[in-house]
């Protein structure tokens, strides 16, 4: 928007020459011009003549079509730009929000491995003291012992995954190198799955940032159409220099001014406004189809994110059903152990079973919660409608 607004620039110079027309011109912008000037062999052969001159030279173009579709395509470019950051900075915060829930699944997945290991150290235990009261055999002890060496070896990588997803999650938090957060693991309770949350407050005001942004770039492109073929027409120039001339610093003995007003049309420029008219109007129709792209792009994702988050909510309530089913079963199987009802196979089986089924119902918590956040990042009601403003456009 600058373009718009006068141009007032000071100019400082010197010249020496010995060419008449400089050394005539010269003597008569300092003022002191006289009649023994027009002396032929002056005229002809000037002495050398220095010129000192300053200027204050305004220029304003208060009219010019092209220039101001300039601007309007500068500002639509501009808010793309500031739609484009909002829309990164959402980014970050769904990314730093994946972080989040992997970190607190990685610690609830760590405490299920170390429960598991605890009830593999409870299991050995007790099947070393039925081997010494001849109630098992040592296959039985070695299958306990394997059983406790494969909870260990998880446990140890629990560990690991909970070290990696806090760093991961204070790296998307932005914070300084060996600084880990401590994620709350009711981050992954299944209170929010019993009902599909609403997506309020998921989306900037007026859309997602990023399909406005897209938006304003078509503007953009058809503000750089209309800046080509408003280049035809005619622009008003106004200009004023005020200067001095002279031979010696700081004697100003030949004051001027001028003061002018230009209208210029182009008649022909060797068809190159036709060209760039052309190759703005193509490059309008390729950002076009562009945005309907990324209009339908997202409304196909948005339903996604919609199917998602409902199954992955159905699946995180059916998983705690069978960690819960699983839990009892084990529990009731060690009773029986107890009892000398059920074998050690069935017995560890039954513990792994528990293991796998918690991990399951944790995965399936954190998918879940991961396709909310999704849903609350993509959601739109306007791509519910059949034509946005761009794709009419």
């Amino acid at each position: 928007g600058a373009s718009r607004w006068p141009v007032l620039r000071a100019e400082v110079g010197v010249l020496t020459s010995t060419d008449p027309v400089a050394a005539f011109g010269g003597r008569l912008r300092q003022g002191r011009f006289t009649e023994a000037d027009f002396d032929p062999a002056l005229l002809n052969s000037p002495d050398p003549l220095t010129d000192l001159d300053g200027a204050l030279v305004l220029g304003w173009t208060p009219v010019d079509f092209s220039r101001d579709a300039a601007v309007s395509a500068a500002r639509a470019r501009a808010t793309a730009a500031d739609l484009g950051a909002l829309w990164a900075e959402r980014m970050a915060g769904f990314q730093a929000e994946v972080r989040y829930v992997e970190a607190a699944g990685a610690e609830v997945l760590l405490q299920a491995a170390r429960s598991a290991l605890a009830a593999a150290e409870a299991n050995l235990e007790r099947t070393e003291r039925h081997a010494e009261e001849g109630l098992v055999t040592e296959a039985d002890v070695l299958a306990a012992r394997a059983a406790l060496g494969d909870a260990t070896a998880r446990t140890i990588v629990a560990e690991q995954s909970v070290t990696d997803a806090r760093g991961r999650l204070a790296l998307a938090m932005g914070w300084a190198p060996g600084v880990l957060p401590l994620p709350d693991t009711d981050a992954l309770s299944l209170a929010g799955a019993r009902t599909l949350p609403p997506p309020k407050g998921g989306r900037s005001e007026g859309g997602r940032s990023d399909l406005r942004a897209s938006e304003a770039m078509v503007e953009a492109a058809s503000e750089r159409a209309r800046q080509t073929s408003r280049s035809r027409l005619p622009s008003v120039q106004g200009f004023a220099r005020l200067e001095a001339h002279t031979d010696e610093a700081f004697d100003a003995r030949g004051d001027s001014w001028t003061v002018g007003l230009r209208v210029s049309l182009p008649l022909f420029t060797g068809f190159e406004v036709g060209a760039r008219s052309a190759a703005a109007r193509a490059e309008l129709e390729a950002v076009t189809a562009e945005h309907e792209q990324r209009v339908s792009e997202a409304r196909t994702a948005l339903a996604e994110a919609r199917r998602g988050a409902e199954s992955r909510r159905r699946a995180a309530l059916s998983a705690e059903v069978a960690a819960s089913a699983a839990e009892e079963a084990a529990r009731l199987t060690r009773l029986r152990y107890e009892e000398g009802l059920s074998t050690t196979a069935e017995l560890l089986a039954a513990e792994a079973a528990t293991a796998r089924q918690n991990a399951a119902a944790v995965y399936a918590r954190l998918e879940h919660r991961i396709a909310t956040a999704r849903l609350l990042l993509l959601d739109d009601p306007q791509l519910d409608a059949v034509h946005t403003e761009g794709a009419n456009r």
